[in-house]
């Protein structure tokens, strides 16, 4: 068997015992005491471990988000050094080379993004390489899931029992409880509020983009990747967007209906004559949180979306094709003073 393996093997109990001892550090004993020995009466000290990286940034927060709310459900803490990629984002992570949840401080400064990645790598190489030579042992657990289908319950007593006695080394994308996910939403909300110099940003276009406004739509216009994503089903030109965002001014209208139209395309408000439209500001995170501030989002099949829905509780329409027609009005029955 490839060297590679065994070495993983070896280094599985550093990486555990660094972050342990690290935890440690930061007081996650007395919380753990807490929770497991006041709630559960178990006394194990274990914990739950992202270890693989899976999508962008919308697909990490979904996983982390649900990973936080079992985490919080079941008393143990939650390590996921593989948000490398977005940790400067959040001030929850950026000064925190874990990213643990419970929230830690750095204990030697903000970490550089080469020791990010490197603490990334090698806790994926210790996962597969656990998971090769049987993903199981006295102290430690390797979850894998194939592909993008399937799926581990969070909220199943099989899972509370594994995290109630062995550390855990998730890798995969549907580990899910939407239960949990509804009943923690205010912690995970508190773990992923950004920085006072975004949301200023955040603040700003939405306070520029309300005037004059009744609604204010939001438009993800996702081009770029979506050309290639399941053969371009979800791609749809610039001018689509333009009919469609034409007919929700019409079906709303006498209300006086802004775009605020964010993509990872190449656009401008003169693409969408007659319309009144302001453009994102562009940064990845000042348009997901502008997104989470508006009345209602539109745009196809996307996590990003998804984020920004959950997190500001804004009603989104998916476009699984632009032959299909919505009522738009429906769908912002609920939002206060907007129903049609």
């Amino acid at each position: 068997m490839p060297s590679i393996f065994f070495d993983a093997l070896r280094m599985s109990n550093r990486v555990l015992h660094r972050a342990v001892w690290h935890g440690r550090k930061l007081g996650w004993n007395e919380r753990k005491n807490r929770w497991n020995l006041g709630e559960h009466g178990n006394g194990i000290s274990s914990m739950i471990v992202i270890a693989k990286k899976f999508g962008q940034l919308g697909n990490r927060l979904f996983l982390y988000g649900h990973l936080i709310a079992a985490a919080e459900e079941y008393g143990v803490p939650l390590v996921n050094p593989c948000f490398s990629d977005y940790a400067d984002l959040f001030p929850a992570t950026k000064g925190d080379i874990w990213c643990q949840y419970p929230r830690g401080e750095s204990i030697s400064g903000e970490p550089s993004q080469f020791t990010r990645e490197a603490t990334a790598r090698i806790t994926s190489l210790t996962a597969r390489g656990l998971g090769i030579l049987g993903g199981s042992n006295r102290k430690v657990e390797v979850v894998r899931l194939a592909g993008s289908r399937q799926s581990c319950d969070l909220g199943s007593d099989e899972f509370a029992s594994l995290v109630w006695s062995k550390h855990v080394l998730v890798q995969g994308w549907l580990f899910r409880s939407e239960r949990l996910f509804k009943k923690h939403r205010e912690k995970i909300l508190e773990h992923f509020a950004i920085s006072e110099q975004h949301q200023r940003i955040v603040d700003s276009t939405l306070t520029s983009i309300r005037e004059g406004a009744d609604v204010v739509v939001g438009i993800h216009l996702r081009q770029g990747d979506y050309a290639n994503f399941m053969n371009g089903k979800y791609f749809f030109s610039t001018s689509q967007y333009a009919e469609l965002m034409h007919e929700i001014a019409r079906q709303l209208s006498p209300k006086r209906v802004r775009f605020l139209v964010c993509g990872n395309g190449t656009f401008d408000e003169t693409d969408f004559p007659g319309l009144s439209v302001c453009c994102g500001a562009g940064g990845v995170i000042e348009d997901l949180y502008s997104f989470a501030g508006v009345d209602l989002l539109v745009g196809p099949p996307s996590t990003f979306t998804g984020w920004a829905s959950f997190y500001g509780n804004v009603p989104l329409y998916s476009i699984d094709s632009m032959e299909e027609s919505p009522d738009f009005g429906e769908k912002l029955q609920g939002r206060s003073g907007l129903a049609a």
